[in-house]
């Protein structure tokens, strides 16, 4: 389906950020065939933000939103598929606010969390499961200085192909949307489910938990932090909600990710804490994509269960697969592991220590070695017969508001991420044979000398002892597992 050009733009800037939006004087007469979101908020009221800087010791920029009120109307084709009426708490209508950190604070495109007054399947999948009232708007236009003109637009929609071809137990749902807000175009969004707990989400029982290892946990009011976690990071809450919390919820479920580090850092047997076959499947996408955020990469960790008399009953899991904005960012790494394999700033160098962990690693990858390839291509095939020249119409539409994003075509984009991969599936043949070998077990000190590992803040490993480091801070790991800050002049 073919539209009409905006014509006779005005462009308008606000808060939080230069984000420039259009009004157009004459309304689009005919729009892609792509759902439609149209937001009409109360006093034609738009969403903003604060940015926040981390306090001492934190790490990140932060933004401080609040929700705008007001409804929402999704047509497709010119069908009503969805209209939510105007706002009355817990009765109808939606809120609205500007989400994210990072993508929320910086200029252009805003992300926006939608919450209804009542649960709807917004993704429309003909189940009354997947109704719920937290929904994502994630912006179409991602800045990635690895891939061609430096932009994506299908990362993410590659990222929810490989969460579902590596086998996760819960990938999000999403669809393309055109949004439009008090008569504004305001671009073209991913609308997607939100990471919670859910019958059609994270399936969790309510005795279970879902946290987060939080690069902007200094934003939150209830959190904690790991005896083994770095002291920039802290653990987060999704399930149960922060505001329902005793101090006793938030210490029987800290006491137990202390319980699993103490045995992982010792040495011990972890595969009665967690499922070694999740953290395995998690970590293989962020290795295959060579995923460069290894701070904010929305590390989620979650128990389906949480009985008080046997807190061993049911497993920590790794998951659900979040964040792609840093694939495929760095191309010096994509013949070594990811920046995650080695991180400082989760448990993976930890779990590369014990055989269990190494031969679930291999093992995922030997289940999806054959299939890999087949599955990111169906799943690039699916997204184009199902939104193949919508796509390419409303590229061309949100290029009449952000004219520097949306460069690339569909089928350049498809070809450009199946070739990386395809690359990194061949990479991995030699990654594979030195798996484990690095372990800190394995290596011998000779004398006096202590071998050593050192990655930078971004998990960067460098080798150790060769005096050309970049200028900068890193971090040194000796061969005894004590790590240790220093700076490079």
């Amino acid at each position: 389906m073919k539209y009409n050009l905006l014509r006779s733009l005005v462009v308008t800037v606000w808060l939080c950020g230069a984000a420039f939006h259009v009004k157009a004087a004459e309304e689009v007469k005919m729009w892609p065939d792509i759902p439609l979101l149209e937001v009409v908020t109360e006093d034609g009221e738009f969403p903003t933000c604060e940015v926040l800087a981390p306090p001492e010791g934190g790490i990140g920029t932060g933004i401080d939103a609040e929700y705008v009120k007001g409804r929402l109307t999704m047509t497709l084709k010119g069908e009503t598929l969805y209209e939510s009426g105007e706002y009355v708490k817990d009765e109808s209508g939606m809120r609205i606010k500007i989400r994210g950190n990072s993508t929320g604070a910086v200029d252009g495109q805003k992300p926006y969390k939608i919450k209804l007054s009542k649960k709807f399947d917004l993704l429309c999948r003909g189940d009354e499961d997947y109704k719920e009232k937290d929904w994502n708007l994630l912006r179409i236009s991602t800045w990635n200085p690895g891939l061609r003109n430096s932009e994506s637009n299908i990362q993410t929609a590659l990222g929810f192909i490989l969460s579902e071809a590596v086998g996760m137990e819960w990938t999000p749902g999403y669809t393309f949307v055109n949004l439009v807000m008090n008569g504004r175009y305001m671009g073209m969004y991913y609308l997607t489910d939100a990471v919670e707990r859910g019958d059609k989400r994270v399936d969790i029982k309510k005795t279970g938990f879902l946290i987060e290892s939080d690069a902007y946990w200094w934003k939150e009011d209830v959190y904690f932090r790991s005896n083994h976690q770095r002291t920039d990071m802290g653990y987060t809450f999704k399930h149960p909600d922060p505001d329902d919390m005793t101090a006793q919820d938030v210490d029987r479920i800290e006491r137990y990710v202390n319980d699993f580090e103490d045995v992982l850092y010792s040495g011990g047997d972890i595969s009665g804490y967690i499922d070694l076959s999740t953290f395995a499947r998690w970590l293989l996408v962020q290795d295959l994509t060579c995923n460069a955020d290894v701070a904010g990469t929305n590390k989620y960790l979650y128990k389906e269960d949480f009985a008080e008399e046997d807190p061993l009953s049911a497993k920590m899991k790794a998951g659900p697969l979040w964040d792609f904005d840093a694939m495929f960012k760095n191309p010096e790494d994509r013949n070594q592991w990811g920046p995650l394999h080695y991180s400082p700033y989760y448990y993976y160098p930890e779990l590369f220590r014990h055989g269990s962990f190494v031969e679930a690693y291999k093992a995922v990858w030997e289940e999806m070695k054959p299939v890999l390839l087949d599955e990111v291509n169906q799943g690039f095939a699916a997204l184009r017969a199902d939104y193949g020249t919508a796509l390419e119409e409303s590229f061309e539409l949100h290029k009449t508001v952000y004219p520097a994003e949306c460069k690339n075509s569909l089928q350049e984009q498809m070809d450009e991420l199946a070739g990386l991969l395809e690359a990194r599936v061949e990479a991995f043949d030699s990654l594979m044979q030195t798996l484990g070998a690095t372990r800190i077990e394995d290596v011998v000190v000779a004398g006096d000398d202590v071998p050593a590992v050192v990655f930078g803040l971004d998990g960067k490993m460098y080798p150790a002892g060769d005096g050309s480091l970049p200028k900068g801070v890193y971090v040194r790991r000796n061969a005894d597992g004590t790590m240790e800050k220093f700076i490079s002049k």
